[in-house]
């Protein structure tokens, strides 16, 4: 993801990815120009730890650095609520869900100030949106065509028919009239494809990191091979593989949304600017996961499985990332006597179902059979 400068055509201002009722602090510049001296520390940067869902400020003492929370800094250090330093800590929050670090002087991303991405992709992907909302256009008339078309690999083949140069031809056509324009007014449709094409050129590129992550589902697979012995590896691996099931469905979920949200091409070229605001929300989305993700991705793929206290170490560093973002903490055995308890519970219902049940029937019975009661 390196090449091609992000565009900030029809740019829509964009809410940080998890805290979107959070007031967005008054920005008065482009950059993270603290006054106070503690930010001027010489190798003082701003980052969020695994083992914490807030950021912190990391400052060199020496042989080791120290952390300091935001609250504190606050406090010890009397920056004012609503101050200039004030906001700007505010937006650090914030700015973390796009970069992975800042220090003062730092350029704020441009997520923040209009929308559009501070990070960039190449010209590989902004291909591959292309081709992809191609398809989608070509879609409009052989709808049976496109479905089927997933990869890169695929798209390309496809696109690179001559039956379907001929049939892109029509689609614009058939596109521009969708629009509501002629159907020869196909330099519209492009120009409102290129838009499309700037947004999605960010997806595929996250689409492509992203793919990766189920690598690690292989390397626990080594792992629960090599450590089948070990009881407490072998309970940590298949956590582990049960939450990545989550975490992978959890950005495959956004990919679905935005493959969604193209399928109706021309409904996405009519609503362009609300199109490219649910875009670059969910770009952020997935920047965020991506971010996390990919120290993990790479520890996993450095890692020999026979080294015993790396494997721990790094299941343990899956884990508490995945666990945070999941609602569950609880250990196999802790889960199977949940299920245990759970049966007992239901048992004992049914059974004072059955009985309150025959209670009732008795009790008719023996109303029946009493005499009518004497007028």
């Amino acid at each position: 993801m390196t090449t091609e400068a992000p565009s900030a055509a029809a740019a829509a201002p964009a809410n940080a990815p998890f805290d979107e009722n959070a007031a967005d602090p008054v920005l008065r510049t482009t950059h993270f120009d603290f006054q106070n001296k503690v930010f001027k520390v010489p190798k003082a940067r701003f980052f969020k730890p695994e083992n914490l869902d807030e950021p912190v400020m990391v400052v060199d003492l020496g042989d080791m650095e120290g952390q300091l929370r935001l609250k504190n800094i606050r406090k010890q250090f009397s920056i004012e609520d609503g101050s200039h330093d004030d906001e700007l800590l505010k937006t650090v929050v914030k700015a973390l869900n796009f970069i992975e670090d800042i220090r003062n002087g730092d350029k704020i991303p441009n997520e923040i100030l209009d929308g559009s991405s501070s990070w960039m992709v190449s010209p590989k992907h902004k291909m591959i949106a292309r081709q992809r909302l191609e398809a989608q256009l070509i879609g409009l008339i052989e709808k049976e065509m496109t479905m089927v078309l997933k990869t890169p690999e695929e798209l390309n083949a496809f696109l690179s028919l001559k039956e379907s140069k001929a049939k892109l031809r029509e689609a614009f056509k058939a596109a521009a009239i969708g629009l509501g324009l002629k159907a020869d007014d196909t330099q519209a449709v492009l120009m409102k494809l290129e838009l499309l094409t700037r947004e999605f050129c960010y997806i595929e590129a996250l689409r492509e990191a992203l793919n990766v992550v189920p690598s690690i589902v292989v390397k626990l697979k080594q792992v629960a091979a090599k450590f089948a012995g070990d009881i407490r590896i072998a309970d940590t691996v298949e956590r582990v593989r049960m939450l990545m099931r989550k975490g992978v469905n959890e950005y495959q979920a956004i990919f679905d949304d935005l493959d969604a949200q193209t399928s109706d091409i021309v409904t996405a070229m009519r609503n362009l600017d609300l199109q490219i605001e649910q875009i670059r929300s969910k770009r952020d989305r997935l920047r965020y996961l991506q971010m996390k993700w990919t120290p993990l991705v790479r520890a996993w793929s450095e890692l020999i499985p026979v080294q015993g206290a790396r494997v721990q170490d790094l299941m343990g560093r899956t884990y508490r990332f995945l666990a945070t973002r999941f609602d569950t903490s609880k250990s196999l055995m802790k889960s199977r006597k949940d299920q245990e308890e759970a049966a007992r519970v239901a048992a004992a219902k049914e059974k004072a179902d059955r009985e309150k049940a025959e209670k009732e029937h008795r009790d008719k019975a023996r109303k029946d059979k009493l005499p009518p009661a004497k007028k």
